[in-house]
């Protein structure tokens, strides 16, 4: 068997340097894989060369990723591990797909599975910790926008600068920027299309969902186990303690979460599954 290439897609604030991205892409170049991790477009330090920002739904980058590395290394397996928002696009991107999926596995940490409704919940007024990263992610938010302003307001579409670098909730930045960016009639419609949601039951390769009960953004409430019930190609792994991706070890700078991503990939590519039913 060729190399296998692990292709990461981190969180919305996320880069290649994030502390949970090291840890695992460290422990899998101890099994010999390969490990790529997908910056989003105008992220980690790029600059945008088209008018188009990235959203929380938007699965054509990737999709275009995975296709090259298919193209230029055919005969290396491709697995795909993602966090947080990057874990809504990687399950949207699976679900699409379907039986075509060219990813052999995947594994899922923090999806956030319905972003309206955690939009919603993060942009509660209630001082509370989803608040803090409301807070963070809606400052990110801007930040992506003010460094990239110029590519943006090149598109065709009227956008109101001072309404998007003052807005107080992610919903409202969405409203006033992303989904007149991307042709949506609203928020809410944009944030519903761009849901994993919907796409889990087309999900036709084995696929690991890891979720914390403590998480202050994915909480027990948002996690669709009905989903996982009917469907046999998705296996819900579910911690106590956590958080939003905080599975840290007992003293720092240890964690655990790419013990159990490098058993699951060892696992999945000792068993590979060749044929894959129509349906669940």
């Amino acid at each position: 068997m060729q190399r296998p290439i692990v292709t990461v897609l981190s969180g919305v604030t996320g880069t290649s340097c994030d502390f949970y991205v090291r840890k695992c892409y460290e422990e899998l170049i101890k099994l010999q894989y390969s490990v790529v991790v997908v910056h989003s477009r105008g992220c980690g330090g790029s600059k945008l060369t088209t008018s188009l920002p990235f959203h929380c739904g938007f699965s054509n980058d990737y999709r275009e990723v995975v296709a090259d590395l298919k193209h230029r290394m055919p005969q290396c397996p491709l697995l795909g591990l993602s966090f947080s928002l990057g874990a809504n696009i990687m399950a949207k991107y699976i679900g699409e797909e379907g039986a075509d999926c060219p990813l052999v596995a995947g594994i899922i940490v923090g999806n956030p599975y319905d972003m309206y409704k955690v939009i919603n919940h993060l942009d509660s007024r209630s001082l509370s910790l989803n608040k803090i990263y409301d807070v963070a992610i809606l400052n990110f938010l801007k930040t992506a926008f003010k460094e990239n302003q110029e590519a943006i307001l090149s598109a065709p579409v009227k956008f109101n600068v001072s309404k998007i670098v003052n807005s107080s909730t992610i919903m409202e930045f969405t409203e006033e920027m992303t989904r007149k960016a991307f042709g949506y009639g609203s928020a809410k419609h944009l944030l519903d299309d761009s849901s994993s949601l919907d796409h889990l039951d087309n999900i036709r390769i084995p696929v690991l969902f890891l979720n914390s009960l403590d998480d202050p953004i994915c909480t027990p409430s948002l996690i669709p186990f009905d989903k996982f019930l009917n469907n046999p190609w998705l296996l819900l792994a579910l911690t106590q303690y956590g958080g939003h991706i905080g599975y840290m070890g007992n003293t720092w700078p240890t964690s655990w979460v790419e013990h159990p991503v490098a058993q699951f990939f060892k696992c999945m590519l000792k068993h590979k599954v060749v044929e894959r039913p129509a349906s669940p």
